[in-house]
């Protein structure tokens, strides 16, 4: 057999030895990638997924509900920070119940501060339950998780190819990226992560207690890169 390996293998070979070594606040976009090119693919993703954004307030279908009934009855109580690269636990300030909106309501999650196009991974074997994009939420995801809770990530950038109703994820599967839409615009970019028990919002920043392993973070970053390449292809 063949040992010969393409160069732009190569390089993604390198990339997934040399990346988990960066530290922890280096950028995860120039992690993964070149700035440019990545910025280029992103926007790709974006423009081409744009108009199929839909928030679907319907009843799950029987597929979704029967993958939600194979989730732990019991919920996860230390989970990692759904920014895959980039972000510890140090830098991030609890903000749930602050006041928003001039004090007309509180904040029901937690901000955790990351570039824009940080890789945002389920903390949990999940399945998705919707999509969507709001004028106040922004491009939107929602999961549902073990012990019957509700995740949300909300201001994305993009959601992850091949995210969408009935998508069941593992525990670091990638679900989007950073961004400001919705009324974060123009603002810091961030993602919004919200805990529901119900209807009912818990506070995720106790829970928050670790990061994602070494080998979730290259699963991740395999499968990004694995996209670049198609793409070189189809543009060779």
């Amino acid at each position: 057999m063949s040992t010969f390996i393409h160069p732009l293998r190569a390089l993604v070979l390198l990339a997934l030895v040399i990346v988990p070594l960066l530290p922890m606040n280096a950028a995860p976009v120039e992690a993964a990638t070149s700035r440019s090119s990545y910025a280029e693919y992103l926007s790709e993703r974006i423009a081409s997924r744009s108009s199929s954004y839909s928030s679907s307030r319907e009843r799950y279908s029987s597929a979704i509900q029967k993958a939600i009934r194979k989730l732990d009855d019991d919920e996860v109580k230390d989970l990692p920070i759904p920014i895959l690269l980039g972000l510890s636990r140090s830098q991030i300030r609890s903000d749930f119940g602050d006041p928003r909106g001039g004090g007309d309501r509180t904040h029901e999650g937690q901000d955790l501060i990351a570039p824009r196009g940080a890789y945002i991974a389920s903390p949990t074997d999940a399945v998705v339950t919707r999509t969507g994009d709001g004028p106040s939420s922004g491009i939107y995801v929602y999961t549902a998780n073990p012990g019957g809770e509700t995740f949300a990530y909300m201001h994305l950038d993009a959601i992850a190819d091949g995210v969408k109703a009935g998508t069941v994820l593992k525990a670091g599967d990638l679900i989007g990226y950073v961004g400001d839409t919705g009324n974060a615009k123009g603002g810091m970019t961030h993602l919004h992560f919200e805990i529901r028990d119900g209807r009912t919002p818990t506070d995720p920043y106790p829970r928050l207690t670790k990061e994602f392993t070494i080998e979730q973070r290259i699963n991740v970053l395999k499968q990004v890169l694995e996209e670049l390449l198609e793409k070189q292809k189809d543009n060779d």
